[in-house]
């Protein structure tokens, strides 16, 4: 992933989906002592899932929830990741500045 530069703002999601720029997505903390086997990820799916953006595969888009007003007026993130951490963290990792997702 050193020498990777994306292409375009994320990588190719394999449905509809609306680009959300990472910085509106709250972070969601990883733990090393969760019963993973690399500081808090499960290495052979994040690996696989760099691999998928290097090669320019088709990948599922990102369920999110949007907080709801109230909240999100006291936070500078309007989303949330339902599931797709290693998406999320990954596409930190290769430099995206959105992520696909479905709201």
């Amino acid at each position: 992933m050193i020498e990777f530069k994306p292409r375009a703002a994320s990588y190719l999601p394999d449905g509809k989906a609306v680009l959300i720029p990472l910085m509106a997505i709250e972070p969601v903390p990883r733990f090393t002592t969760h019963p993973k086997d690399w500081h808090g990820f499960d290495r052979e799916r994040l690996v696989r899932l760099l691999k998928g953006f290097v090669a320019g595969d088709s990948i599922e888009p990102v369920p999110l929830f949007e907080m709801p007003l109230f909240e999100f007026a006291h936070s500078p993130h309007r989303y949330r990741v339902l599931n797709g951490l290693h998406r999320f963290y990954g596409s930190i990792a290769a430099g995206f500045s959105h992520l696909p997702a479905v709201i």
